[in-house]
């Protein structure tokens, strides 16, 4: 019996690889979530190998204080006993399949499970290339590359790379509920992404604040939709006693807000939020990307010049013009939201370069066929 063994960098990458794992029917497989405690695997694959929350959440890239931080929290003992238990149960599997950017490739290559199939999430042409050194790495592994895009695709087939592009798995599964719910007349759909990582729970009194500023603006009725990603704890963010909950599963709304703003938490269901919202705010990776695929364009900030510098430009680059990055002030903030409700043109507009961007629906099953199939 061939068992397959899914390892993931992130909570972004989790959930596209929960994805293409719905898609596996009668296949026996098991996920390693390299980041954090895999939550979005829960009641959906067995969870296995050693884990740790760490404080950057997986984002140390070009940011010494988070990789400083992981390291005093244990980082380098981490990736010993992950790599250690990889090679211990080698045997176990049949294939291997990577998701995120190149370090589960990497530790996927050290494991000895043969083959690897890489879901690239991380990079693309539009932005920034596969470097010589990581094509170099999927040819010298003999992997099996499924990117983001055919632009990236075509050039790793050029650098003798086995890459194609099927769609984009981020793009499945975004179904909203059957649920009686609908905006008030005149009223702003907003969507608030304040992230998945343990920065969520100090960025949310902001994402907040910016809601009213922004109703006060518009002079306009404001619906505030915040996604809760599963690894938050939607009570930790602003309080058991604020939160009413509703008859729609995994809706809450917070109580005592102003006349013109409505908000409302809705955790683990982000096609909801999206139904509902015109324009997006947020300091997130996957929910950006998934809203401008959506067709709602998205404004973000950041308040750590290091994030803004590589992690912002990288999202830019990948996004274009459905992403628009503003300096960390309040003011420029509001300023471009409003310029987006007030602007339908332009907001079609963007809307339509983040629907090309991102593609349709479908690549999940195709990534799971091919899975399936080597």
């Amino acid at each position: 019996m061939s068992k397959i063994l899914f390892i993931s960098n992130g909570a972004g990458e989790d959930a596209i690889a929960a994805q293409i794992i719905r898609n596996l029917q009668d296949v026996d497989l098991e996920v390693m979530p390299l980041v954090g405690q895999g939550e979005a695997y829960r009641d959906l694959a067995p969870l296995c190998g050693p884990r740790q929350v760490m404080p950057s959440g997986g984002l140390i890239k070009e940011n010494l204080n988070n990789f400083w931080q992981d390291l005093q929290n244990g980082l380098l003992g981490l990736i010993l006993k992950q790599i250690f238990w990889l090679r211990s149960n080698r045997n176990e599997y049949t294939k291997i399949v990577a998701v995120g950017d190149l370090w589960p490739v990497v530790l996927s290559i050290i494991s000895g499970i043969r083959p690897i199939i890489f879901i690239g999430t991380a990079k693309s042409n539009y932005h920034h290339a596969y470097s010589y050194l990581e094509s170099l790495i999927l040819r010298f592994g003999k992997v099996r590359s499924l990117v983001r895009d055919e632009l990236t695709a075509q050039d790793l087939r050029q650098k003798g790379v086995k890459a194609l592009w099927v769609g984009n798995a981020m793009m499945d599964g975004l179904i909203p509920q059957n649920i009686n719910f609908t905006l008030k007349t005149g009223e702003i759909g907003l969507a608030l992404f304040p992230g998945s990582r343990q920065a969520t729970y100090e960025v949310m009194p902001r994402l907040l604040q910016l809601s009213e500023k922004f109703a006060q603006k518009l002079e306009r009725p404001i619906c505030a939709l915040v996604a809760v990603a599963h690894s938050i704890e939607i009570e930790k963010l602003v309080g058991s006693d604020n939160l009413k909950p509703l008859n729609y599963p995994d809706w809450f709304q917070l109580n005592n807000t102003k006349d013109n703003l409505r908000i409302f938490f809705i955790k683990g269901h982000i096609a909801d939020v999206f139904k509902y919202s015109q324009v997006a705010l947020g300091l997130a990776g996957t929910a950006h990307e998934q809203a401008a695929g959506w067709g709602i364009p998205v404004i973000a900030y950041d308040a750590d010049p290091q994030n803004l510098r590589w992690y912002r430009t990288r999202q830019k680059g990948l996004l274009g013009e459905a992403l628009i990055v503003t300096p960390d002030n309040d003011e420029k903030i509001i300023e471009a939201l409003a310029n987006l409700i007030n602007n339908p043109e332009d907001r079609l507009r963007r809307a339509n370069i983040g629907k090309e961007r991102l593609g349709p629906p479908g690549g999940a099953e195709r990534m799971a066929q091919i899975i399936k199939s080597l």
